[in-house]
C-alpha cells in the first residue's frame, strides 16, 4: 500500500522552473556606464577597551539589531573537535544573575531574538526596548555561568547533530572535501566525531571564552534606530568592565595543491544518487583584483541557471536537478569548486561533463554576451543588496578586517565593467584548474567505483573523513538462496502459515513532510480477497482516497474523481489477496533474483531485485538483514511530474500486534525530501469495520 503513498508524497518535491522565453541573441546589447552604488552611510569609533564599532543609522522603522564578531585566527581542536561550536552555545545559556529560562522569558516578552556562537554574540528587536536587549547582550557577554545542566544538554543535542549528519550526503561530503584536501592536522580538515564530543569538558569551554572573548580583537555592528552619539554612550557604560587581554596567535601554512589530480570516494550503500564535488584551494586574498573577472568567469561556467553546467548537466544531458559552481575567499585558504547530485549510473559521465567544461573555459574565449549578461546579473545582484542597511555595516567590516581601501565597495561596479574576455581567459587557466584538481564522491561504491577508476586510483574514506579500504561488494555466500531469505523473512514475521490467516487489517499512521502545516493522516485498510483502502487527508480535508472492490477501483480527492485502471489496478488486486502483501511474493517468484551479500550503514543485508517483465532492470532492490530476517530497505524509482524521483524506504523500527511483526517507523527519502512514516494504530481480523469501505 505504500506505493500510492509515495506517489502522493512526490507532490511535495516539486521545483520551480524558469519559463524559457525566446530571444534575439544575434547581436549583444551595448554595455551602459557603471552606476555609482548609493551605500548606506556608517560611522565607527573605538572604545577604550579595543572594541570597534560601526554604526548604521536607519530610522525607518523602530528596530535596531547589534552584533559582535570575534576577529580570530582559526583553532585545532584535535581530538576534542566541536569544543568551540560548544562553547559559543553555553555563553548564550544563562549568567550569574539570569537563568536560561529566564533569559528566554526576557527574549520572549520583547518579541527580541538573541544567539551566540563560538565568534559571536547577536541580538535584535524593537528600538524601544534598546536598553533592556543591550542588558541582556552585555550580562552574557561579560558574566555567563556556564550551567552544568545546560552543558550536557548541549552535549547530547550535539551528539544527535552528529548522527544525523554521519547520514547526511551534504554532511559526509563537507568532511570529505574537508579532509582529502587540508587533512585531519589543519583547522579545516578536522571532524567532529561521537568520540570528540564525549572528550569536550565543561572546562574547556571556559578556557575558550576566556581566551577568545575578548574585545581588542572583536568588532561591534548596530544598525537601526539609534544614533551614533547614542550608540557611544550606551556601549561605553555596559561594556566598560570588558577587559582586553593578548590572544593566542595561531600560523598555519598555505594548503599546497595536490602533486597530481585524485578521486577520493565515500561509500554510502542506500544513495540512490552521488554527490560529485570537483575543486581545490585557489591563492586568493580578500581585496585581490583578480576576484571581479573570476566572478564574472564563475556566472559563466555555473554562477546560476544560465551557467554552462546547468545547461549541460540539468538541460541538455538530464543528468540532475541543478549542478553550479563557486569560489570562497579567505585569508588563509581560497577554494574554487563545482558541484551537483547525480543519478548513480550517470555518475562518470557527469564528472566528464565538469572536465569539459572546466577545459572549455580555460581554453576558449568567452563571448561579449556571456560577459554582457553575467555583469548584468552581477550588478543586479549587488544593487539588490544595496537594499538591506546591513549590507554597509558588512562592508564596513570587511574593509576594517582585511584591510581594504575605503572606497572599495564604492568602486566594485566600475571593477566589473572594467572586466574583458581576456581577463576572463586568465583568471579562468590560473584559478580553475584541472591538472591538480580533487574529485570527491559521495555515493554507492557498488554501483559507481567500477566507472570512477578511469579517473585514477580510488582513495577510499569513511563518513568522518578517516582513510578506510576498498568497500566489500556483493558477494553470494555458501548455502544462501532467494528461497532461504524468503523463508526468513515470513519466520521473522511470525510464520507463514499465521500470515496467511490473516483476513483484514486497518492501519493509522502519520506522516511528517517538511513544509507542510501539519502532519499527514493516512488510513489503509484490507479484508481478504477483494477490498482495499488508501485515505490521506490532512486536517479535515481529505487529499486522496483508493478504494478497490471486487476487480474495480475508484480514485478521488483535490484532483475530482476517477477510475484506475492499468499497472495501478493490477498492483491493487495483488494487495488484495493477502493482509501482508509481501506473502503475494511467493506467487511470482520468478520475477526476484538474489543478487547476494552486501554492506548498508554498516549491516549486512542480502540483496535481492525485483523485476516485471517488461523491464531488463530491476523496477525495485529489496534489502533484508542477515541477522534478523527482516526487511530493512528498499529502492526504487517512479516517475513524477518533475521526471524520474528516486525513493528510498527503510524501516527503522518494528512493533508486533496479535503475534505478528508489522512496520512502526519508516524513513522515506523521495527526490531531495525525507518523510517519517509512523504506524501508530493496527487493528486485525474482526476488530476491522467493513463500513470503512463504504
Amino acid at each position: 500500500m505504500k506505493k500510492s503513498i509515495y506517489s502522493f508524497l512526490l507532490l511535495f518535491t516539486a521545483y520551480s522552473l524558469t519559463g524559457q522565453v525566446s530571444i534575439d541573441r544575434s547581436n549583444a546589447p551595448e554595455a551602459g556606464p557603471a552606476r555609482t552604488p548609493k551605500i548606506a552611510a556608517y560611522e565607527s569609533f573605538e572604545l577604550n577597551n579595543g572594541l570597534k564599532v560601526f554604526v548604521v543609522e536607519d530610522h525607518k522603522l523602530p528596530r535596531i539589531t547589534m552584533s559582535l564578531i570575534l576577529d580570530r585566527d582559526p583553532i585545532m581542536e584535535g581530538n576534542k573537535a566541536g569544543y568551540t561550536s560548544m562553547a559559543g552555545d553555553i555563553i548564550g545559556s544563562g549568567t550569574d544573575s539570569r537563568t536560561k529560562s529566564q533569559l528566554d522569558e526576557e527574549i520572549d516578552f520583547m518579541g527580541a531574538n538573541f544567539s551566540s556562537s563560538a565568534s559571536s554574540i547577536r541580538a535584535g528587536g524593537l528600538s524601544k526596548y534598546t536598553d533592556d536587549i543591550l542588558d541582556i547582550f552585555s550580562d552574557v557577554l561579560l558574566n555567563p555561568s556556564f550551567p552544568e545542566e545546560e552543558f550536557k544538554k548541549l552535549k547530547s543535542q550535539m551528539t544527535s547533530g552528529v548522527k544525523a549528519n554521519s547520514e547526511n550526503v551534504d554532511a559526509i561530503s563537507s568532511n570529505l572535501t574537508g579532509v582529502s584536501i587540508y587533512g585531519l592536522e589543519h583547522p579545516y580538515g578536522e571532524v567532529m566525531t561521537e568520540a570528540t564530543v564525549d572528550a569536550i569538558t565543561l572546562e574547556d569551554c571556559k578556557s575558550y571564552y576566556d581566551a577568545y572573548f575578548r574585545p581588542n580583537i572583536a568588532y561591534m555592528v548596530i544598525i537601526g534606530d539609534i544614533t551614533v552619539k547614542e550608540a557611544k554612550k550606551k556601549l561605553g557604560t555596559s561594556l566598560k568592565k570588558w577587559k582586553r587581554k593578548e590572544v593566542p596567535s595561531l600560523e598555519y601554512s598555505k594548503t599546497p595543491l595536490p602533486a597530481s589530480s585524485r578521486i577520493v570516494l565515500v561509500d554510502k550503500p542506500s544513495a540512490v544518487q552521488s554527490l560529485i564535488w570537483v575543486g581545490n584551494v585557489i591563492d586568493l586574498a580578500p581585496g585581490h583584483p583578480d576576484i571581479e573577472p573570476l566572478r564574472i568567469a564563475n556566472k559563466i561556467l555555473g554562477g546560476g541557471m544560465s551557467g554552462r553546467l546547468f545547461r549541460n548537466l540539468r538541460e541538455d544531458k538530464a543528468f540532475t536537478y541543478g549542478a553550479y559552481s563557486n569560489f570562497g575567499i579567505d585569508k588563509l585558504n581560497s577554494t574554487f569548486s563545482a558541484s551537483a547530485k547525480v543519478r548513480n549510473e550517470v555518475t562518470d559521465s557527469a564528472i566528464v561533463e565538469f572536465m569539459n567544461e572546466l577545459k572549455t573555459i580555460r581554453t576558449e574565449m568567452v563571448s561579449q554576451e556571456d560577459i554582457v549578461n553575467a555583469k548584468s546579473a552581477l550588478n543586479g545582484s549587488f544593487g539588490r543588496s544595496l537594499e538591506s542597511t546591513s549590507s554597509a555595516a558588512s562592508f564596513a567590516l570587511n574593509i576594517a578586517r582585511y584591510g581594504l581601501p575605503k572606497d572599495y565597495y564604492n568602486n566594485y561596479l566600475n571593477r566589473l565593467d572594467d572586466v574583458t574576455a581576456e581577463d576572463v581567459l586568465r583568471v579562468s587557466k590560473k584559478y580553475m584548474t584541472t591538472d591538480n584538481i580533487t574529485i570527491a564522491v559521495v555515493g554507492k561504491a557498488q554501483d559507481i567505483a567500477a566507472k570512477l577508476s578511469a579517473f585514477g586510483s580510488i582513495e577510499y574514506y569513511d563518513k568522518f573523513g578517516q582513510p578506510s579500504d576498498e568497500p566489500e561488494f556483493l558477494f553470494t555466500p555458501d548455502g544462501v538462496t532467494l528461497e532461504n531469505i524468503m523463508d526468513n523473512y515470513y519466520e521473522a514475521l511470525g510464520g507463514l502459515d499465521q500470515l496467511k490467516q490473516l483476513k483484514a487489517i486497518s492501519q493509522e499512521s502519520s506522516i511528517e513532510i517538511p513544509g507542510a502545516p501539519q502532519k499527514l493522516s493516512v488510513i489503509s485498510a484490507k479484508i481478504i480477497p477483494n477490498k482495499v483502502l488508501e485515505e490521506q487527508t490532512m486536517g479535515n480535508m481529505t487529499l486522496s482516497k483508493t478504494l478497490f472492490s471486487n476487480g474495480k477501483a475508484e480514485k478521488s480527492g483535490m484532483r475530482g474523481t476517477s477510475t484506475v485502471e492499468g499497472e495501478e489496478l493490477i498492483d491493487l488486486s495483488r494487495q488484495a489477496k493477502y493482509v501482508v502483501e509481501q506473502v503475494g511474493w511467493l506467487d511470482r517468484l520468478e520475477e526476484f533474483h538474489f543478487d547476494g551479500q552486501t554492506l548498508i550503514d554498516g549491516k549486512a543485508v542480502y540483496q535481492v531485485s525485483e523485476f516485471s517483465n517488461a523491464n531488463e532492470k530491476p523496477k525495485k532492490t529489496h534489502y533484508f538483514d542477515t541477522t534478523t530476517g527482516l526487511f530493512y530497505q528498499s529502492m526504487e524509482n517512479q516517475e513524477s511530474p518533475q521526471g524520474n524521483i528516486s525513493i528510498t524506504s527503510t524501516v527503522l523500527e518494528w512493533q508486533q500486534v496479535g503475534g505478528i511483526k508489522f512496520e512502526k517507523t519508516i524513513e522515506t527519502k523521495a527526490g531531495p525530501q525525507t518523510f517519517t512514516i509512523t504506524v501508530e494504530t493496527i487493528k486485525l481480523n474482526d476488530d476491522v469495520s467493513s463500513s470503512l469501505f463504504k
